[in-house]
């Protein structure tokens, strides 16, 4: 396999898009966690190869293919990491933490004596992490039981800003040994402990204690709220708990008019893909909707994304369902969310292309979910891009498979965007 991880990644040749096709637009289209790992004993099909997915494999196979690394191997792998690489940036250069990426989507400007954590509203039941989404709690739900926590916690430093579903933050003004030390105080992602003892994994290092302290302040006030009482009523699972982890200060990161010179905006249902682009300088699309799940409006995505597409260079769409049904480690369920994403997102994406030919079209996931441990994973995953001005390779189909038989392995999976968004033609070497 050939590995590539430089300006030899792709062919110099200049072809003046410009000239002839007129101004050119990158549409990105990101299925979160839809990439597995292969198994060679037994050997077992990937949800990849599972689904049925015509338009995805014709990307493949009308454009470039081929493995790259998001995910370098000395971060833990994750869709804050993951999509930063995506974007075109080195995590080592721009990572702080993922909360004050999703911070900034929520326009959220943190001092300089305040840390952003995530903030999730799990269910704990007997000692376990029962479920790390509660349930999948409603946005609605939620907002009223963070609201509460705001009205109730107030003998503690934070502040709790709500999100989407069971996705939340909490900005705390912080103890000089966590500003001091940030790196070293260790919280672990709650979806990396589903059905497993939490107490062991409970913060530690500086401010560890006031974090435990606040989460321990939580429980009886979300068990008892309302909400709780009326989702238990109706056979759910309760968010008893809050779960704070992803903490991080502000980032410092060049804009995409800076770096390349064009416009754009990026469209999610989760903060965190958001606050990287709001970093970026791209304009967040607000599709109604959106859920995060599996029953996002996939239509409103990819409608909202083609409509900016006519006056925006860049557009960066992200579903989130695969890594969802990844993690309840369902295999009907991602298979499910990749064919929709293939059928919803890509298919129209595919005929828009067709249409304007001064497009180009890019594939991927940010990192791989296995099924098998229903959490996230480094090393390759596919890539597949097709479009203006990219000369085809021998890709047969959009899987990890077939991504690798191409040959092409491209290391530092942060130099993938920067070369796709190049005016000059686009080609692997052979």
């Amino acid at each position: 396999m050939t590995c590539l991880n430089s300006c030899a990644i792709f062919s110099t040749a200049a072809c003046c898009f410009l000239a002839s096709e007129g101004h050119l637009k990158h549409l990105i289209l990101i299925g979160d966690g839809m990439a597995d790992l292969p198994s060679q004993d037994p050997p077992r099909p990937t949800p990849l190869e599972l689904a049925f997915t015509p338009s995805m494999d014709e990307v493949a196979l009308s454009g470039v293919s081929g493995l790259f690394c998001p995910i370098p191997d000395d971060f833990p792998p994750g869709s804050d990491v993951g999509n930063l690489s995506l974007f075109g940036y080195d995590p080592h250069d721009t990572y702080t933490g993922r909360a004050p990426l999703e911070a900034a989507s929520q326009g959220i400007a943190l001092a300089s004596h305040e840390i952003a954590f995530r903030c999730n509203l799990v269910t704990l039941q007997h000692g376990l992490m029962r479920d790390f989404t509660a349930d999948h709690i409603t946005t609605e739900e939620a907002r009223e039981l963070i609201s509460a926590l705001n009205t109730h916690l107030t003998a503690y430093p934070v502040l709790f800003s709500p999100g989407v579903s069971y996705r939340h933050l909490t900005i705390l003004a912080a103890p000089a040994d966590l500003l001091n030390a940030p790196a070293s105080l260790q919280c672990t992602p709650p979806h990396d402990i589903t059905g497993t003892p939490y107490a062991q994994h409970l913060p530690t290092g500086p401010a560890a204690q006031l974090l435990c302290d606040l989460t321990t302040a939580s429980q009886p006030l979300l068990t008892a709220h309302p909400a709780n009482t009326a989702r238990v009523a109706a056979g759910k699972l309760p968010a008893n708990s809050i779960w704070l982890w992803g903490h991080g200060r502000y980032p410092t990161i060049k804009t995409y008019p800076e770096l390349f010179g064009i416009r754009g905006a990026v469209i999610s249902a989760v903060d965190l893909v958001k606050g990287i682009g709001v970093c970026a300088g791209l304009e967040p699309l607000t599709v109604p909707g959106a859920t995060g799940y599996l029953d996002t409006n996939y239509h409103g995505k990819i409608t909202a994304a083609l409509e900016a597409l006519r006056t925006l260079d860049f557009v960066y769409v992200h579903v989130e369902a695969p890594d969802e049904a990844s993690h309840e480690g369902r295999l009907d369920l991602k298979v499910r969310a990749i064919e929709d994403f293939d059928a919803h997102i890509v298919a129209p994406a595919l005929r828009h292309v067709r249409d304007y030919r001064n497009t180009r079209l890019f594939v991927a996931p940010d990192h791989a979910t296995p099924l098998s441990t229903r959490t996230h994973a480094g090393g390759p995953v596919p890539f597949a891009a097709c479009g203006a001005g990219i000369t085809p390779n021998a890709a047969t189909a959009f899987t990890e498979r077939a991504a690798h038989d191409t040959g092409i392995l491209i290391s530092q999976g942060h130099t993938l965007m920067p070369y796709f968004l190049r005016t000059e033609d686009i080609a692997f070497p052979s």
